[in-house]
């Protein structure tokens, strides 16, 4: 991932999405090593959702009108995808339980929505701005699947 710092079109800014969203199914695939068996199937699903999250977004891309895809913009990104991810890896727990997945898993998903919000909140394109409005209610419901499959994980 680049991250954004300049003059950008929404494309871009949907491959960046897309990116971290890879990134974070790598993630939760490479810590399943970490994690007990209910941890495991926990990272598992995270994994898969991460994977349908950058399935879905390549989608929307695919079949966005051109006129929204190629809208240049120049809002950076308030904090580099890249850092983030790096960060997130640093200080886990030698065993990982299912509470420090679902915090993991907590802070990247607020992390995306902080930085959709930034660019909704900064863009005076009315279309680029519906296009962020969606994508941070997406996010939101995939934060509250997110938090049933813990409890649902907390009550096994």
């Amino acid at each position: 991932m680049t991250g954004l710092t300049s003059f950008e079109n929404a494309a871009h800014v949907l491959d960046e999405l897309i990116a971290c969203h890879e990134h974070l199914a790598e993630l939760y695939q490479g810590l399943q090593e970490l994690a007990s068996p209910l941890g495991v199937m926990f990272l598992e699903q995270l994994s898969v959702r991460e994977k349908k999250l950058a399935d879905t977004l390549e989608r929307y891309e695919d079949n966005a009108p051109v006129k929204v895809l190629k809208t240049w913009i120049q809002i950076p990104f308030p904090d580099d995808p890249d850092k983030f991810l790096a960060a997130l890896q640093q200080d886990l727990p030698a065993e990982l339980s299912t509470q420090d997945i679902y915090e993991l898993a907590s802070k990247a998903d607020d992390f995306i929505t902080h930085l959709l919000e930034h660019l909704r909140d900064r863009c005076e394109i009315t279309d680029v701005k519906k296009l962020f409005e969606d994508l941070i209610a997406g996010e939101k419901i995939e934060h509250i699947a997110l938090s049933k499959t813990y409890n649902s994980l907390r009550e096994m």
